[in-house]
């Protein structure tokens, strides 16, 4: 039978006008003939009638419809007020400039996070969520968005949320006032705008240990627990429906950074898909993520030696980073941040029965920066192993080619 494949769909108004509607369904019954496709991740449309659409010509080529969902960013049809973003410790919300990538809010997702703890937001998104789940024909449902902004979005907006409705919320759980995290967040880019990243060498020694350099172990806590707490809502509708839930995190090394705590999700969902992007200029994307944080630092201090600054993003993510951001944006990172990512997932206590569906880039798509070729895509795959129970071939059906859709069907040999 082989491992579970699955890929994503997602055709927003832009794409309509340059795909038809008969295209969109000819490239679903391909990828069930050529890769044998056991599920689709359906991104809602905000063309009328087209998701429903969709769902039904993936029943029709025998492929299991998922609703693919975002919770705090980019839902459909609800309008985030500028109260609800996420609040940094400078003042600002929603996206920082520190580091920040250009293409942010350059097309029909902004990427623009509210707060989990936003009650107002949360409940416009969840009305969406169950008139979708009313209305579509699916088996699941693939949770997306469920964390805090990401250093794509900036350096300051690691540093989050300062809301009022965090302020209640962390003085609950922590027994005093968000505001001297609000401060250690403040105090810490100082520190290192005046001493440049050598300030981390001695403390960031992994991922989630910024959060303890920085004095914020309380506040990284709390942001997971927020997260876990959005998640956990979004979830338990679509398990009361007898509906299986998938949730869409970030990859296991930058997951401390976003308020993913993979170990307590687990166990509100059936499986997870780490999106491990090693080509991928794009939020999630290692390039794009790691290469954020080599600007901010950099950026912070301006005198601040690109090279060294490298050497110390190396250590903490344990990979080998090229000599320049520029180059890593350019070439990615080795297939091998596959394995040794997945290899952090069996090390870790998740619930019993979660499967794990590494998400894997299939997609040639130049003019955004990632062309994922047979050969790249061959290479990827070979780095497949426990605990990965299958795959998810990302993340746009539409922009994986023929030849990338028969290497993934060879898995089910």
């Amino acid at each position: 039978m082989g491992p579970w494949i699955a890929t994503q769909l997602f055709v927003g108004k832009n794409g309509m006008s340059a795909v038809t509607r008969a295209r969109i369904g000819d490239a679903i019954a391909r990828a069930q003939e050529l890769a044998r496709i056991d599920a689709v991740m359906i991104w809602p449309s905000a063309v009328p009638g087209l998701t429903e659409e969709l769902v039904r010509a993936s029943r029709n080529s025998g492929i299991s419809p998922f609703l693919w969902f975002p919770i705090l960013a980019d839902v459909l049809g609800v309008p985030v007020p500028p109260d609800s973003l996420t609040l940094s410790s400078d003042g600002s919300r929603g996206n920082g400039s520190i580091g920040a990538w250009e293409g942010l809010a350059g097309g029909e997702e902004n990427f623009l996070f509210s707060c989990p703890n936003a009650t107002e937001t949360l409940d416009s998104a969840f009305q969406t969520y169950e008139s979708l789940l009313s209305s579509l024909d699916v088996d699941g449902v693939m949770l997306d968005r469920i964390r805090f902004p990401s250093p794509a979005a900036g350096w300051e907006s690691l540093f989050c949320c300062f809301c009022e409705s965090c302020r209640a919320g962390f003085h609950a759980f922590a027994g005093h006032s968000l505001d001297l995290m609000r401060q250690r967040a403040r105090d810490f880019t100082t520190r290192i705008r005046e001493q440049g990243p050598s300030e981390l060498r001695a403390a960031w020694t992994a991922p989630g240990a910024l959060w303890k350099a920085a004095g914020l172990e309380k506040l990284a806590a709390f942001r997971a627990r927020s997260v876990t707490s959005a998640v956990r809502r979004f979830s338990s509708l679509a398990h009361a429906r007898g509906l299986g839930v998938g949730l869409d995190l970030f990859s296991p090394s930058l997951a401390p950074l976003v308020g993913q705590d993979y170990e307590v999700l687990s166990s509100l969902c059936d499986w997870i898909k780490p999106m491990i992007y090693c080509r991928a200029v794009g939020p999630a994307g290692l390039p794009l993520e790691i290469a954020s944080l080599w600007k901010a630092l950099s950026t912070l201090h301006s005198v601040a030696d690109a090279r060294a600054t490298g050497d110390l993003l190396s250590d903490v993510f344990s990979w080998q980073l090229p000599g320049a951001v520029e180059e890593l944006l350019r070439s990615g990172l080795p297939a091998e941040v596959i394995s040794s990512e997945l290899e952090m997932i069996r090390r870790m206590s998740l619930a019993s029965r979660t499967r794990v569906y590494a998400g894997i880039e299939a997609v040639r798509m130049p003019e955004f920066g990632i062309d994922v070729t047979p050969a790249m895509l061959a290479r990827s795959l070979r780095q497949l192993q426990a605990p990965a129970d299958g795959i998810v071939a990302s993340w746009n059906l539409l922009h994986i080619p023929e030849e990338n859709l028969r290497l993934i069907g060879a898995l089910k040999v």
